[in-house]
């Protein structure tokens, strides 16, 4: 089996989840014998053509023309996968993750007459709530025409398939739900046998995402404001165009000398807020899956998160985390007070996460993806679609 698989994001270049999904996704494909090879962009910093960790990656460089904005980008990007078409090889089905590859696969899926499966990790309606201007429409439209043609789609979580079915009008039995997974460097055994001292002078609150809205960092801050303790200081990771704005709120709000801004870590310094940190926030007001909060899970640190999207199907309420109201400073706080004030509580939550991440392995959702991508050549060899020899 060959998979072509079209991404905008793909390590080094990476932007969120996605291209992290789709290394390891790749990686772990590449090593049970299936050819992989990754279409995706470079900035100019990464070779065109590379073989790596059993994967073919194949870049092209968008950034050799200028662009008046993100959506024009975005053609570029596709147009010039499209040329690339004849230097990825032979393949057997296409895999294109997000709207941002969708032009690319769709018009390849019809120049070579192949299935096309699509990973819809997020949508346009569940990030805004509303399509207010022509980007936004123009965005969920392309959702919808990739949704239509691909043969199968894959999701990450149950809040997903209602919300493709629903805002895209997808037949359910066309999605199968399947959990990203946790990368092994991760899990660090020795932490989960840290006893925190009642006594301890400074806890550390920990966020890790990006600084967009729909992340909710604006409520961490506002929470911030209602924990009166001195000893609790919040680390917020992550870079994003909120950033100077959330500055500006929590000085505002008179929570600066608690806050700290560190932008983009490498993975040793985030590995080191980790091993710091007392807690980690997820406030997501909206999140299809929340991969964040298992990799702090993986690192012993026990999670409070908003009961939204697939953060909601993660955390257990008082079991492997806590839960808040979205969008709810004063609930938050609540849950920060109460975590950093019983010190039972947040060990335990702390042992029953780390079992609750045997749910959740890239070894697991690369095996159920191959039967994914094995019942569409099933039926696409059976149909009447295949090109004759």
């Amino acid at each position: 089996m060959r998979v072509l698989m079209v991404s905008w994001e793909y390590p080094p270049h990476l932007v969120g989840g996605l291209g992290r999904h789709v290394h390891s996704l790749s990686k772990i494909l590449g090593s049970k014998g299936i050819g992989v090879t990754v279409l995706t962009f470079s900035d100019g910093t990464s070779p065109l053509r590379e073989r790596s960790e059993n994967v073919d990656i194949v870049r092209v460089n968008p950034y050799s023309l200028r662009h008046p904005d993100f959506v024009s980008w975005i053609q570029t990007l596709n147009y010039l996968m499209v040329q690339s078409e004849k230097e990825v090889g032979d393949y057997d089905i296409i895999h294109v993750h997000d709207w941002l590859g969708a032009y690319a696969g769709i018009v390849l899926k019809h120049m070579s007459r192949k299935p096309m499966v699509a990973t819809i990790h997020s949508t346009e309606m569940g990030r805004r709530g509303t399509l207010s201007n022509d980007n936004e429409r123009y965005i969920h439209q392309t959702e919808w025409w990739l949704a239509f043609e691909a043969w199968h789609i894959i999701c990450c979580s149950k809040y997903m398939h209602w919300e493709i079915s629903t805002n895209l009008g997808c037949p359910k039995d066309k999605i199968t739900i399947i959990h990203n997974g946790l990368d092994k460097s991760y899990i660090s055994p020795f932490v989960f046998e840290k006893e925190f001292p009642k006594n301890e002078k400074e806890k550390l609150v920990l966020f890790v995402g990006r600084l967009v809205y729909e992340k909710g960092p604006q409520v961490l801050i506002k929470a911030a404001q209602l924990l009166k303790s001195d000893r609790v200081k919040f680390a917020i990771v992550g870079d994003g165009a909120m950033k100077p704005y959330l500055e500006d709120l929590s000085r505002r709000l008179g929570v600066d000398g608690k806050v700290r801004f560190y932008g983009h870590v490498s993975d040793e310094e985030l590995s080191r807020l980790y091993q710091q940190a007392y807690l980690s926030v997820f406030p997501s007001l909206y999140e299809p899956f929340g991969i964040v909060a298992l990799e702090a899970m993986g690192t012993g640190v026990p999670v409070i998160a908003s009961n939204t999207g697939g953060l909601d199907e993660i955390v257990q309420d008082g079991i492997n985390g806590l839960k808040f109201q979205n969008g709810s400073a004063e609930s938050l706080a609540q849950a920060i007070d109460r975590l950093i004030n019983d010190v039972d509580l947040r060990n335990r939550i702390v042992k029953n996460a780390r079992s609750s991440l045997k749910r959740f392995s890239w070894e697991k959702a690369v095996n159920a993806t191959v039967e994914v991508y094995s019942k569409v050549l099933e039926e696409y060899n059976a149909g009447s679609w295949k090109p004759a020899v």
